[in-house]
């Protein structure tokens, strides 16, 4: 009877655990439900801390890039970029991106030949 009593504890909080991280995802995405449904008309593509709490950002938001400056108390506009400037940010921030960081998969290849090069 004590086993019966202490799997059924075990099964209901594992239950409620489960639901407990359904919700916390569902809220995260903007989707509790279908009422609040994120329509990805808002990106946040770059961010340079400048300090504690504060940060210069790049957004897209629609077809317009933004560059702002994020503090606690506020939001500021510090400029827009135009439909050029933006295309040149993208290429040289994919260009950039692809230097600067291998990808994980190239890594992996590196370590494990390095490894039978060993044997």
């Amino acid at each position: 009877m004590n086993w019966l009593s202490l799997i059924g504890m075990c099964l209901c909080v594992a239950v409620i655990l489960y639901l407990a991280y359904w919700f916390t995802r569902r809220i995260s995405m903007g989707n509790l439900g279908g009422t609040m449904t994120s329509g990805g008309h808002m990106r946040l593509y770059d961010r340079l801390p400048l300090g504690q709490n504060k940060a210069v950002v790049v957004a897209r938001v629609g077809l317009r890039w933004l560059v702002l400056g994020v503090s606690d108390d506020q939001i500021t506009l510090l400029t827009e970029l135009s439909e050029e400037e933006s295309r040149i940010w993208r290429q040289t921030k994919q260009v950039s991106s692809e230097a600067a960081a291998p990808k994980f998969s190239d890594i992996i290849s590196d370590v494990l030949r390095k490894k039978n090069d060993r044997k």
